[in-house]
Protein backbone atom coordinates (compact mmCIF):
# COMPACT_ATOMS: atom_id res chain seq x y z
CA UNK A 1 0.00 0.00 0.00
CA UNK A 2 1.61 3.40 -1.01
CA UNK A 3 0.62 6.29 1.30
CA UNK A 4 0.98 9.52 1.06
CA UNK A 5 4.24 10.21 2.97
CA UNK A 6 5.58 7.52 1.18
CA UNK A 7 4.99 8.84 -2.53
CA UNK A 8 6.06 12.41 -0.96
CA UNK A 9 8.94 10.66 -0.15
CA UNK A 10 9.85 9.41 -3.37
CA UNK A 11 9.28 12.56 -5.26
CA UNK A 12 12.09 14.52 -3.59
CA UNK A 13 9.37 17.43 -3.12
CA UNK A 14 9.91 19.70 -0.27
CA UNK A 15 7.02 20.03 2.34
CA UNK A 16 6.70 20.12 6.30
CA UNK A 17 2.89 19.53 8.22
CA UNK A 18 0.99 22.79 7.30
CA UNK A 19 1.33 25.26 10.69
CA UNK A 20 -2.18 25.97 10.36
CA UNK A 21 -2.90 22.60 10.75
CA UNK A 22 -0.67 20.53 12.76
CA UNK A 23 -0.94 16.79 13.19
CA UNK A 24 -4.04 17.14 11.15
CA UNK A 25 -2.56 15.47 7.91
CA UNK A 26 -2.36 18.54 5.51
CA UNK A 27 0.86 19.59 4.39
CA UNK A 28 2.69 22.21 2.63
CA UNK A 29 5.02 22.05 -0.04
CA UNK A 30 7.83 24.26 -1.56
CA UNK A 31 5.14 25.90 -4.37
CA UNK A 32 2.90 27.11 -1.57
CA UNK A 33 0.20 23.59 -2.52
CA UNK A 34 -1.41 22.03 0.40
CA UNK A 35 -1.50 18.34 -0.08
CA UNK A 36 -2.58 15.50 1.84
CA UNK A 37 -6.14 12.46 1.70
CA UNK A 38 -9.36 13.66 0.53
CA UNK A 39 -10.21 13.40 4.31
CA UNK A 40 -7.46 15.58 5.89
CA UNK A 41 -8.00 18.09 2.72
CA UNK A 42 -11.87 18.12 3.08
CA UNK A 43 -12.25 18.30 6.62
CA UNK A 44 -9.21 21.12 6.92
CA UNK A 45 -11.57 23.27 4.26
CA UNK A 46 -14.76 23.16 6.30
CA UNK A 47 -15.06 26.57 8.41
CA UNK A 48 -12.10 28.06 6.78
CA UNK A 49 -13.53 31.40 4.61
CA UNK A 50 -10.49 31.76 2.52
CA UNK A 51 -10.88 27.64 1.39
CA UNK A 52 -14.80 28.26 0.68
CA UNK A 53 -15.09 26.96 -2.21
CA UNK A 54 -12.24 24.91 -2.76
CA UNK A 55 -11.77 20.95 -3.37
CA UNK A 56 -9.64 18.61 -2.72
CA UNK A 57 -8.22 16.81 -6.26
CA UNK A 58 -7.15 13.56 -6.46
CA UNK A 59 -3.46 14.02 -8.25
CA UNK A 60 -4.05 10.91 -9.77
CA UNK A 61 -7.67 9.63 -10.75
CA UNK A 62 -8.95 6.79 -8.87
CA UNK A 63 -10.06 5.68 -12.22
CA UNK A 64 -7.09 5.82 -13.91
CA UNK A 65 -5.65 3.95 -11.12
CA UNK A 66 -7.77 1.11 -11.86
CA UNK A 67 -7.65 1.62 -15.71
CA UNK A 68 -3.89 0.79 -15.03
CA UNK A 69 -4.52 -2.21 -13.07
CA UNK A 70 -3.15 -0.41 -9.62
CA UNK A 71 -5.60 0.98 -7.82
CA UNK A 72 -5.51 -2.16 -5.33
CA UNK A 73 -1.73 -1.52 -4.42
CA UNK A 74 -3.31 2.20 -3.03
CA UNK A 75 -5.27 3.42 -0.29
CA UNK A 76 -8.97 3.44 -0.41
CA UNK A 77 -10.72 7.00 -2.13
CA UNK A 78 -11.22 9.11 0.90
CA UNK A 79 -7.10 8.17 1.70
CA UNK A 80 -5.11 8.94 -1.58
CA UNK A 81 -3.08 11.81 -2.52
CA UNK A 82 -5.00 15.06 -3.03
CA UNK A 83 -4.14 18.64 -3.77
CA UNK A 84 -6.30 21.53 -2.52
CA UNK A 85 -7.08 24.04 -5.57
CA UNK A 86 -10.13 25.91 -6.40
CA UNK A 87 -12.96 25.22 -7.77
CA UNK A 88 -12.79 26.36 -10.84
CA UNK A 89 -9.48 25.19 -11.48
CA UNK A 90 -10.80 21.48 -10.56
CA UNK A 91 -13.88 21.17 -12.54
CA UNK A 92 -13.03 24.07 -15.45
CA UNK A 93 -9.74 22.91 -16.33
CA UNK A 94 -8.17 19.88 -14.73
CA UNK A 95 -11.36 17.45 -14.95
CA UNK A 96 -12.50 18.90 -18.37
CA UNK A 97 -8.95 18.49 -20.03
CA UNK A 98 -8.48 15.07 -18.17
CA UNK A 99 -11.94 13.71 -19.54
CA UNK A 100 -11.64 15.00 -23.36
CA UNK A 101 -8.01 13.91 -23.55
CA UNK A 102 -8.36 10.03 -21.62
CA UNK A 103 -12.31 9.76 -21.74
CA UNK A 104 -13.73 7.02 -19.35
CA UNK A 105 -14.01 3.29 -20.96
CA UNK A 106 -10.86 4.02 -23.16
CA UNK A 107 -8.35 1.51 -22.79
CA UNK A 108 -4.46 3.85 -21.74
CA UNK A 109 -1.56 3.21 -20.97
CA UNK A 110 0.55 5.47 -18.50
CA UNK A 111 2.45 7.19 -20.77
CA UNK A 112 -0.53 8.66 -22.34
CA UNK A 113 -1.75 9.17 -19.23
CA UNK A 114 0.98 11.02 -17.95
CA UNK A 115 0.72 13.17 -20.89
CA UNK A 116 -3.55 13.92 -20.34
CA UNK A 117 -2.28 14.54 -16.69
CA UNK A 118 0.69 16.92 -17.97
CA UNK A 119 -2.00 19.18 -19.88
CA UNK A 120 -4.51 19.58 -17.27
CA UNK A 121 -1.33 20.80 -14.90
CA UNK A 122 -0.21 22.91 -17.56
CA UNK A 123 -3.28 24.77 -17.57
CA UNK A 124 -3.95 25.12 -13.60
CA UNK A 125 -1.83 28.35 -13.68
CA UNK A 126 -0.52 29.91 -10.42
CA UNK A 127 -3.37 29.17 -8.26
CA UNK A 128 -1.87 29.41 -5.20
CA UNK A 129 1.48 31.64 -5.58
CA UNK A 130 3.88 29.49 -5.61
CA UNK A 131 5.06 29.41 -9.12
CA UNK A 132 3.15 28.32 -12.47
CA UNK A 133 6.35 25.75 -13.38
CA UNK A 134 7.13 24.97 -9.44
CA UNK A 135 3.40 23.53 -9.23
CA UNK A 136 2.99 21.62 -12.47
CA UNK A 137 6.62 20.12 -11.48
CA UNK A 138 5.11 18.93 -7.66
CA UNK A 139 2.06 17.93 -9.12
CA UNK A 140 4.15 15.82 -12.25
CA UNK A 141 6.68 14.72 -9.78
CA UNK A 142 3.58 12.89 -8.10
CA UNK A 143 1.69 11.37 -10.84
CA UNK A 144 5.17 10.24 -11.82
CA UNK A 145 6.08 8.50 -8.29
CA UNK A 146 2.51 7.04 -8.06
CA UNK A 147 2.94 5.06 -11.35
CA UNK A 148 6.69 4.22 -10.49
CA UNK A 149 5.57 2.97 -7.20
CA UNK A 150 3.12 0.32 -8.88
CA UNK A 151 5.66 -0.47 -11.22
CA UNK A 152 3.70 1.51 -14.59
Amino acid sequence: MHTIPQILRTTGIRYQDYSRAPNQGVFLTMACQLLGSYRSLTRFRIGRSEYAGWHAHHIVQKSDLARLGIASQFPVYEEQICVLIPRMGHEDRINRILNDQSPHGLIVNALELRGAYRHAYEMLGNYCGGGEMPIREELMKIVSAVFRSAGV
